[in-house]
């Protein structure tokens, strides 16, 4: 195992620097990954009043409830909140479930149709990587499609009852412009509880914006593997391939602020376990590590959960690792009214947010071009300035490249889109409410 910082590994320093529930989180996705024993959780748990309340927001904000609470019911927690672990673990197992059979719908009906469709992500790695579909938080439904087919994709999608969010703009812009410019595409519908199902399309692993360079931003539309979902074939590329788009897709589009995302790695380097010489042979892993500082992910993973997965000979950073760990760690431990709101608000965020996504380009170079791409971004309209402005011409749509940052100035984004997360939850109270 690798030298680290004792910070990030020592339960007790953990619980100075970062809070007692936060190394409880932390503990209990060691227990599950197997590198510290159950009993060491249980000990810790008993040594002084936990805050159950402040452990369980944790987890929701780490995304990791299924494997927590999984870990956290087996040390028996007192009343109430064994019962709201339970409740609120066997709501999301049929959540999953629900998603797992309609994503396996939804591929067969594209492929059915001659149309390219994979599983993205939620399913696809929850099977591959923890052999479980329930064990790994998703919200949204995530594939992978050809975009040259998304106009043919949309309207299929249309007639099987879902939404599109952006159709008119991509209808204002054309097809093939948008799909050159955006990474993916919405869409939604009420399922049998009047919940909305989110589904996401996607043709690009990560933005261009992130500065890419001479990185294959494409998706594989090869494969030769396939699972069995509720008994129906699911075609999935290999596990290469999904660590993949996973690792970039989680690590650079959300700054290592999960303690998921380390999970996720977690898992997808237990089930490929690659040797350190892979990482120079292997096409993917030497891709990931040449450009996007795969090796100081992986030893951040080793810092937070005392694993020792073998690390890359090239591009090691140690200084990077633990800037990483602290990240996955701080971020959540910030709850969502101490980040505020208006245009301060929103720009701290987002360049906070830069600068962690700059920390995955390992060579000067690649970080300038991240920062100037990004602050090219910043001017680009999106659906948001299409709707409020109305440009009845291509050119008038243009000037909102103008316009775009005072707009912001003035009606800034919520960057923790506290709306539309407020309306999920009170469908989901509502539901419950009137089931008991």
């Amino acid at each position: 195992m690798p030298k680290t910082n004792p910070p990030f590994l020592d339960i007790s320093q953990l619980e100075a620097t970062y809070g007692r529930p936060t190394s409880i989180v932390l503990l209990a996705c060691r227990v599950y990954l197997g590198t510290v024993p159950l009993d060491s959780l249980v000990s810790y748990l008993h040594q002084a009043p936990v805050d159950w309340k402040e452990v369980r927001r944790l987890c929701k904000s780490h995304r990791i409830t299924p494997v927590a609470y999984r870990v956290l019911l087996r040390c028996t927690p007192p009343s109430p909140w064994a019962d709201i672990l339970k409740n609120e673990l066997k709501r999301m197992a049929i959540h999953s479930m629900e998603k797992a059979k309609e994503t396996t719908r939804l591929v067969s009906l594209l492929r059915s149709n001659g149309l390219v469709a994979f599983p993205y992500k939620g399913l696809a790695f929850s099977l591959l990587f923890y052999g479980d579909i329930g064990l790994r938080e998703s919200g949204d439904i995530d594939l992978i499609i050809d975009p040259s087919e998304l106009p043919l994709v949309n309207e299929l999608l249309k007639a099987d009852g879902y939404d599109p969010d952006e159709e008119d703009f991509a209808q204002f812009l054309g097809w093939e412009h948008f799909t050159l410019t955006r990474r993916g595409y919405n869409l939604k519908k009420l399922d049998r509880r009047n919940l909305p199902i989110h589904l996401e399309l996607h043709w690009r692993v990560i933005y261009d914006y992130f500065g890419v360079g001479k990185f294959d931003n494409r998706f594989s539309y090869e494969t030769s593997e396939q699972l069995s979902v509720y008994d129906q074939p699911l075609p999935v590329q290999d596990d290469f391939q999904q660590f993949k788009y996973l690792y970039l897709h989680h690590s650079l589009h959300d700054g290592h602020a999960y303690l998921k995302t380390a999970l996720d790695i977690a898992m997808g380097l237990k089930k490929l376990n690659p040797s350190p010489t892979e990482y120079t042979t292997h096409p993917i892993l030497r891709e990931l590590s040449d450009h996007f500082s795969l090796a100081a992910a992986v030893e951040a993973s080793n810092l937070l959960f005392g694993s020792s997965y073998a690390l890359p000979p090239m591009r090691q950073n140690s200084q990077l690792a633990s800037t990483l760990a602290n990240t996955t760690l701080w971020d959540k431990s910030l709850r969502p009214e101490d980040v505020g709101t208006g245009f301060r608000s929103y720009f701290r965020f987002h360049t906070a947010l830069i600068r962690k996504r700059a920390n995955f380009y390992p060579e000067l170079s690649r970080k300038i071009q991240f920062y100037f791409q990004n602050l090219v971004h910043f001017f680009q309209p999106n659906v948001a300035d299409y709707r409020r402005f109305s440009p009845k011409s291509f050119f008038q749509y243009q000037l909102l490249w103008v316009i775009r940052p005072f707009r912001q100035l003035i009606i800034p984004t919520d960057p923790l889109q506290r709306e539309e997360r407020a309306q999920r939850r009170s469908q989901l109270h509502q539901i419950h409410k009137e089931k008991v």
